[in-house]
């Protein structure tokens, strides 16, 4: 009995509980499901996040995203798109599984193009297709190039922001209708999300390398402008230094103080720079947009050109010959000026690396422009100085020997007059005046001199000579000044000192130092030594007890013209220590000069006896 009433509680199962329990089984498979696709997701984002740490690039960054994504969601295809340094459009970083005749079609699009990547920076919204007949509806021109195989598609597109503002897209396409549920829209905005703060973080990173790069190479570029006045020299080094960093290819044309143009240029390949050997630069010959800042005085700043630019732009057939060939991709122009005008300008431009000039650029080749002028100018400036100096030497010399003519004939006359007359008193007035001849005559031999020295003209004759008997034939000639001077001149010269000199320089180098001596020595003994000194030198010392020389004159007394007193006390041209010097390095020697206001000064010439021939007079 017990079994039987038990056997009869037991009931078939009814329609409706299996119904509940088939539910219950499918609900929980469903939240299997959303796990394990949440778990995938997270484990993405993760492996997303570990990938984004060691992406330093824009591009590294892109092609993280959109492999990682494109995996995780299955797409079709997964695009990242930025915008382009002028603003004006977006150009394709990176794509996966995206058909080349489409990526190609789609590398660079317009802002205002009608295409939902495009759509999305202007409006900063995501948007999501969930069929072709969507997309086609709304974007008509991207069912042309979006054909899908399988019939049917769908699409989302993401914002990209960074600085406050929208940078770029990320695209996804599948071959299926899709409805794209809150959390599918949620993953998809964290990834957007992740490439933002990445491409920021890659953004700050290439703008702090930018900006080390660029002090570099301004630096660079300065060292090179203050290395030398050769401007040729220069700008070259200036054009090396550009390429490729700011350039495919590089031109400086700058305009000489006869008004030609004269072009230095580099660039990054062998046939750019045959191209640019041949050319020179040309005034417009229509008016247009100026291509050369030359030509228009103002910056020309084109980060996006192409070949209908050239076609637009080129001012004359030599111009568009040379744009055609060099097609660049981008193009700026500075003009290198100054407050009296515009001396040239500075033109760089991209081709081969498909890159394209920044705001940041134009601001560095200005700054470079300002520099290279400055350079130019010191440049022109130098070589008008060099042009004057060689006048004022040419007019010396020929003054030089225009003058001994005279001078000779009229101390000889002078002589003729003095043995003549019987008149102490005139042949006293002869004599001033012979001494007045004489000295006349020193000043232009000084200015002679001078012409020679500047043209490289002191060629040497040594022979055996003997600097006591050079010093007492000096002394003798001034015999006549000591005793006007009252000054007495001593000669300490224990025995022969004999080298071989060059005799009429040696002379002319004592006779300047011993005219110094009693010039401003106010007619105070004078000391004049001579003596051999160890490791085969001879040793001539000049010592006064006069008025001296301030520490501060010191330094420039050696230069041509050189003073320490004022010309309306102390006669002569400042020339006396400068050819002594002269005479000495030429020899193999050095000179030395102490002094102190008040107690005198002391030259100390140091001459090898056995100097070595100069290079040129070598056999």
């Amino acid at each position: 009995m017990e079994k039987h009433s038990s056997a009869s509680l037991r009931l078939p199962p009814t329609e409706e509980g299996q119904g509940t329990g088939l539910e219950l089984l499918a609900e929980a498979r469903r939240a299997r499901q959303g796990a394990e696709l949440a778990s995938a997701r997270m484990r993405s984002l993760q492996s997303l996040t570990l990938a984004l740490s060691g992406a330093l690039t824009p591009e590294d960054v892109a092609r993280a995203v959109v492999v990682e994504a494109v995996r995780t969601m299955d797409a079709s295809i997964g695009v990242l798109y930025l915008m382009d340094g002028a603003g004006t459009g977006l150009e394709l970083v990176h794509a996966v599984r995206c058909p080349p005749e489409v990526e190609a079609a789609m590398r660079r699009i317009p802002l205002e193009a009608n295409l939902p990547v495009a759509e999305v920076v202007r409006t900063r919204a995501p948007l999501w297709l969930e069929s072709y007949e969507r997309l086609t509806e709304r974007y008509p021109p991207a069912s042309i190039l979006t054909r899908p195989a399988s019939g049917d598609m769908s699409v989302a597109c993401l914002p990209v922001h960074g600085r406050g503002r929208t940078v770029g897209a990320l695209g996804f396409t599948w071959e299926r209708t899709r409805a794209f549920d809150p959390e599918e829209r949620a993953f998809m905005d964290m990834m957007a999300q992740q490439a933002s703060m990445a491409l920021e973080r890659a953004r700050l990173l290439a703008a702090e390398r930018r900006q080390v790069e660029r002090t570099e190479l301004l630096q660079q570029a300065t060292a090179v402008l203050a290395t030398s006045l050769d401007l040729g020299h220069t700008l070259r080094g200036v054009a090396l230094g550009l390429v490729p960093t700011l350039g495919d290819f590089c031109i400086i044309d700058v305009m000489g103080p006869d008004r030609e143009v004269r072009r230095t240029f580099h660039a990054a390949t062998p046939g750019s720079a045959a191209l640019l050997a041949a050319s020179r630069w040309q005034p417009p010959e229509r008016s247009g947009t100026p291509v050369c800042a030359l030509a228009s005085g103002t910056p020309q700043f084109h980060p996006q050109v192409d070949a209908a630019w050239v076609e637009g732009t080129a001012c004359g057939p030599e111009q568009l010959e040379l744009l055609r060939a060099l097609a660049p991709c981008s193009w700026l122009s500075v003009p290198l000026e100054t407050p009296e005008g515009l001396l040239g300008a500075l033109t760089l431009g991209y081709s081969l690396s498909d890159r394209h000039h920044t705001p940041e650029d134009l601001a560095l080749a200005a700054e470079l422009a300002r520099r290279a002028s400055a350079a130019v100018q010191n440049a022109h400036l130098f070589h008008q100085t060099q042009q004057a100096l060689q006048l004022r030497d040419e007019f010396l010399a020929i003054a030089s020997h225009e003058l001994n003519t005279p001078l000779t004939a009229l101390k000889l006359q002078l002589s003729r007059l003095r043995r003549m007359s019987s008149d102490v008193d005139m042949q006293e007035r002869t004599l001033s005046a012979v001494q007045q001849v004489d000295r006349l005559g020193r000043l232009v031999r000084e200015l002679l001199e001078v012409a020679h020295l500047s043209e490289g003209r002191l060629h040497l004759t040594p022979e055996p000579v003997d600097l006591v008997d050079v010093c007492r034939e000096v002394l003798e000639r001034f015999s006549e000044e000591q005793s006007r001077a009252g000054t007495a001149v001593h000669l300490h010269a224990p025995s022969a000192v004999s080298g071989r000199w060059d005799h009429a320089r040696v002379d002319g180098m004592v006779t300047h130092l011993v005219s110094n001596a009693l010039k401003y020595g106010q007619g105070h003994p004078v000391d004049v030594e001579v003596r051999c000194m160890p490791g085969d030198l001879a040793r001539l010392v000049v010592r006064d007890r006069g008025i001296g020389i301030p520490p501060e004159q010191l330094a420039h007394l050696f230069q041509r013209f050189g003073r320490a007193v004022p010309l309306r006390h102390y006669g002569g041209f400042g020339l006396g220590l400068w050819f002594s010097r002269q005479v000495v390095e030429a020899h193999g020697g050095h000179i030395h000069l102490e002094s102190a206001p008040g107690q005198g000064t002391t030259v100390t010439v140091e001459l090898p006896r056995m100097p070595e021939a100069p290079e040129d007079d070598r056999p």
